[in-house]
């Protein structure tokens, strides 16, 4: 093969490598933009000193309203003991994790009568002081709500706002007779009515958990795990331990599926998106990591072809800084097309990550200009360097070979 058909086979991969390079390193900013997005969602409570507990309680002994009341009252009081715990509670779900879906029915106000969909979770009262939700009017539930009283509901931001039109929802009744006495903060969930991201907010009631029956407990309890919540002046560090002794004086035998930090949630329900951002962040690397090898590999093998028609060239009066140029065009050129051949494949293999993507486009521009900037920086080391070799021809020695 000719010095010429080499030179074009060799631009050729680069430009395959480049164009593959742009590929990969966009895919990956843009799960990295998606992570970051995610991760940085307004979280809708304080997750500083709280420490988790779940526990399943598919139990028949709890499918009776007055057990399951007893055990959830002893076991957040015995946790109140432990020094310097400020709240306890209890709570079918937390935030971060999947709610129950359930239909409610509006009975006043403009939507009366409708039927609608909603995330509703059972919490004892101190359920949002020990998560720092904060509550944007009327009140939380106290010990007086129980089953003899008028069932309450509390519902958040975006219920509200999606079934009442923004107005106040205190005052209005769902479900013929339960009144809605407060509205809090949106929390950031694993949405079930509206699988748009991993996590989001979506509209939701919150009922005190003395006011749920027994059929609603055996269903319930079946399919969700309830959490003891507690929120400590301290470090988290060592309530693992005083948690479970709480819970165990209450119920010994009471099947416990892990403690967590609040950030341990967060980090569990975007698990997914952090292998995705690993693996393809590898990969893009990798690719980057040919790329630079191959460009300076071109350029290298053609300093040493040329080194004496280089050293000639100068000895006529050629700088050095032209030589340099000279041997380095082939290198930039293949980059630069492949470069150009990655962004236009960009525009479509990108749009089939768009299941993936939340926050941010299949083509968001920031990303795309982010690996413009990378690959010319490469690009520029990986031509620059082997081109020094330039300077240290002696043009002399070179006619003097000759």
């Amino acid at each position: 093969m000719s010095g010429g058909n080499q030179l074009r086979l060799r631009q050729s991969l680069i430009v395959a490598e480049v164009g593959l390079t742009v590929v990969l390193l966009a895919g990956a900013g843009l799960l990295i933009r998606t992570l970051v997005h995610l991760q940085t969602l307004p979280a809708g409570f304080d997750a500083t000193g709280v420490m988790t507990a779940k526990a399943s309680l598919d139990d028949a002994r709890f499918h009776d309203p007055a057990r399951f009341q007893k055990l959830l009252n002893e076991s957040t009081a015995a946790m109140r003991q432990i020094p310097g715990v400020q709240y306890a509670a209890a709570g079918l779900s937390l935030p971060y994790e999947r709610a129950l879906n359930d239909g409610i029915t509006l009975s006043d106000g403009k939507n009366a009568g409708s039927q609608v969909m909603s995330s509703k979770t059972y919490v004892t009262p101190d359920y949002f002081p020990a998560l720092q939700i904060p509550v944007l009017a009327g009140r939380m539930f106290t010990y007086a709500d129980t089953a003899d009283s008028q069932p309450v509901a509390i519902v958040n931001r975006m219920f509200a706002q999606k079934f009442f039109s923004g107005e106040n929802p205190i005052g209005h009744y769902v479900d013929k007779d339960i009144l809605i006495v407060g509205m809090v903060e949106d929390v950031a969930i694993q949405p079930g009515l509206n699988a748009r991201s991993p996590l989001s907010t979506e509209e939701g009631m919150y009922v005190p958990a003395t006011q749920i029956d027994g059929r609603s407990l055996t269903l319930l309890h079946v399919w969700f795990q309830p959490s003891w919540v507690v929120r400590t002046a301290g470090p988290v560090e060592g309530l693992t331990a005083q948690m479970q002794r709480a819970l165990a004086s209450v119920d010994p035998n009471l099947p416990f599926s892990g403690f967590y930090r609040m950030r341990d949630l967060m980090a569990r329900t975007l698990a997914m998106q952090r292998i995705e951002v690993s693996l393809l962040s590898t990969m893009a690397a990798l690719a980057l990591l040919l790329s630079t090898v191959g460009i300076f590999a071109l350029v290298a093998n053609l300093v040493a072809q040329k080194t004496r028609e280089i050293g000639i060239r100068m000895a006529l009066g050629s700088t050095v800084r032209e030589a340099m140029v000279n041997v380095g065009t082939p290198g930039l050129r293949a980059a630069a097309r492949g470069l150009v051949l990655g962004l236009l494949a960009c525009t479509g293999t990108l749009r089939v990550m768009r299941s993936v993507l939340y926050g941010v486009t299949f083509y968001d521009y920031p990303t795309i200009l982010a690996v413009v900037v990378t690959l010319l920086l490469v690009t520029l080391v990986a031509v620059t360097v082997p081109t020094l070799r330039i300077a240290r021809i002696d043009p002399a020695e070179t006619l003097r070979e000759e």
